[in-house]
């Protein structure tokens, strides 16, 4: 299964970490062997890395700054593992989602006013797609690069690896280290690739689809303006159209809130404790200055992260909720009381009814995600971080 769609960077990039990890569009029987073959390593990778940190979990000796960075690395991980399980069982209506909307949303048949509607929902997926990408990458990077700083000027019995594997094997030294330094960066890094790739994908369709209302409300409000015609029969079938696309745009929100939903609680559930986590180790923990650098990168992927969720789902409400009063912006009021004049107003009725169950996305459907939840999480991240600082100072005086 293959399509053309119009070149954009956010795409692009989106499209790169979700074929990293194996879940993409395949366009013969050996490239869907190929697909589900790197969804397996990357399960795999996943798995061995949560392995990794739970043994590290077991070791951690009681120290609470080692079993904050501990369960910062463990969060992330059982994230990106419920992700990609969540997807797969669902990849069939996922990659579909991803084809209607570049069928549908991305044609060429768009007015001056609807093209810059199109060129802002692009470049606010520029936006946050590209700075996601950048800090979610600086962190996997600087994870990698750290030991590597730590390592010079010891000798070979003292290298640090990315992660303490406690195992009964000699690790610092040649070739044993290089091997399982290679085998932890590859894992790390097809992590990472899963950390972000369906946060992306999730952002760029949400902005499409709310442009896709915005331009549904600008036709609705100027429908004498597409056809000069005033007979109420035109805009009685010029209405059906509308109406039509309105269901196909409503029918694309619910399959999304489908596949998404259980991944949306899921990141609600872990944003709050990761986020107050992460600030415990940037502010208050003596760090070398790699290290830090390394949880300031996951800290701001983790806000941006956050920021671009919550803000994605906002849109499609408000502008799924804004069709209704498109609506009374039109010029129905002036067509006759004939036979399609009364169906094209009954017609319209329906539309507002409808426009008033806004299409939202939600957490497992307990509640809708939007902006006043970003300010909720980053509140409670806050509650969590100051009681943490506080046991801090307690344990500091004692």
């Amino acid at each position: 299964m293959s399509v053309k769609y119009r070149k954009d960077i956010s795409f692009s990039l989106a499209a790169y970490f979700l074929k990293v990890v194996g879940i993409w569009l395949a366009a013969n029987r050996f490239e869907e062997w190929f697909r589900n073959t790197t969804v397996v390593y990357t399960i795999a990778t996943l798995i061995f890395s949560i392995w990794v940190q739970m043994r590290n979990l077991y070791f951690y000796g009681g120290d609470f700054s080692v079993f904050g960075y501990i369960l910062c690395n463990s969060l992330g991980l059982f994230m990106d593992l419920f992700k990609i399980i969540l997807i797969f069982i669902h990849k069939k209506k996922f990659l579909n989602l991803i084809v209607h909307m570049q069928k549908n949303f991305w044609h060429f048949n768009y007015n001056d006013y609807e093209n810059l509607i199109m060129a802002d929902a692009k470049q606010m997926c520029i936006y946050f797609v590209c700075v996601f990408s950048f800090f979610s990458q600086s962190a996997i990077f600087s994870y990698m690069i750290r030991p590597l700083i730590s390592n010079i000027g010891k000798n070979e019995s003292d290298r640090a690896l990315i992660f303490n594997m406690w195992l009964d094997l000699p690790l610092s030294t040649t070739p044993y280290y290089e091997i399982m330094y290679v085998i932890q960066a590859f894992a790390l890094y097809q992590a990472g690739a899963c950390y972000l790739s369906f946060d992306n994908i999730f952002c760029i369709m949400c902005l499409h689809v709310s442009s896709q209302f915005r331009i549904l409300q600008y036709r609705m409000a100027n429908i004498h303006s597409e056809k000069d015609d005033s007979f109420s029969k035109q805009c009685y079938a010029t209405l059906k159209r509308y109406i039509r696309q309105h269901q196909s745009l409503i029918e694309f929100c619910a399959i999304l809130e489908e596949t998404y939903t259980m991944i949306a609680l899921g990141q609600v559930l872990m944003f709050a404790t990761l986020i107050s986590f992460l600030g415990y180790q940037v502010l208050l923990v003596d760090l070398a200055p790699s290290w830090r650098l390394s949880f300031i990168n996951y800290l701001l992927a983790t806000m941006c992260q956050l920021w671009m969720f919550a803000y994605s789902c906002d849109c499609v409400t408000r502008e799924s909720e804004n069709v209704s009063l498109a609506v009374y912006a039109g010029p129905w009021i002036n067509l006759p009381m004939d036979k399609f004049g009364k169906m094209v107003r009954k017609d319209l009725q329906v539309v507002v009814i409808r426009s008033g169950r806004v299409c939202s996305l939600t957490a497992g459907g307990f509640f809708s995600i939007s902006l006043e939840t970003y300010t909720k999480i980053m509140s409670t991240a806050m509650s969590y971080f100051t009681i943490m600082k506080q046991r801090t100072v307690d344990a500091a005086n004692a």
